[in-house]
């Protein structure tokens, strides 16, 4: 995820949104049964969302972000919040190939940078490929479906009042399917938020065993 330029101006994303990390975190290790292995969080941004991951899991976390201003904050992020995981940070370019091996990662949770992405097919398709046999990645963006209507509702009217940093485009769920296709994965869903919104959601998907 691309730090906006004026960051202290503007702290939307890493103010508001704080409520709801621990939140979607939870989401994630409920659905997918997650306490041990290794976790991607790409386009990590302040690192919140991996933290919140690795306070409730034993996972190994990997932070992943283009903008070397976004890993360092990540780094004080995590420095402060005192988890015990094994953490690593990489700065790198998803549509342009990751570091990582085939079949690398447990889990992979990337919320909100696929908006930013100069090509959606090519960063899923490189998810995909560093993700284990076996394993889930969660791609997209949204507020996950634990969080309070009355947050919900506060934080979609602080989103419209604040706007979005230059690159932000959300797809629709159609075109997070056809994302998916075009990238040639076998099995995956398409979650929409509720209530259904135009824009939004995320890609679900799986590696076969075989």
């Amino acid at each position: 995820m691309l730090i906006p330029r004026d960051f202290n101006e503007n702290r939307f994303v890493y103010d508001a949104m704080m409520p709801v990390f621990p939140l979607i975190a939870q989401q994630c290790i409920d659905d997918y049964q997650l306490d041990q292995g290794i976790c991607l969080d790409i386009g990590a941004g302040s690192g919140h969302l991996g933290t919140e991951i690795a306070k409730i899991t034993n996972m190994k976390m990997y932070y992943i972000d283009i903008d070397p201003e976004a890993m360092a904050l990540a780094k004080s992020v995590v420095a402060a919040s005192n988890i015990d995981n094994e953490t690593h940070f990489i700065q790198a370019d998803i549509c342009q190939g990751l570091p990582l091996e085939d079949n690398f990662a447990d889990f992979i949770i990337s919320r909100g940078s696929m908006w930013f992405w100069e090509d959606k097919v090519k960063g899923t398709e490189e998810i995909y490929r560093v993700l284990k046999k076996g394993g889930t990645a969660l791609v997209g963006g949204g507020l996950g479906r634990y969080i309070p209507s009355t947050m919900r509702r506060r934080l979609t009217a602080h989103r419209r009042n604040v706007g979005h940093p230059e690159g932000y485009r959300r797809l629709t769920a159609e075109e997070l399917g056809a994302v998916a296709i075009q990238a040639g994965i076998s099995e995956f869903k398409i979650i929409e938020e509720k209530p259904k919104v135009k824009k939004g959601g995320w890609i679900e998907m799986h590696k076969p065993m075989e």
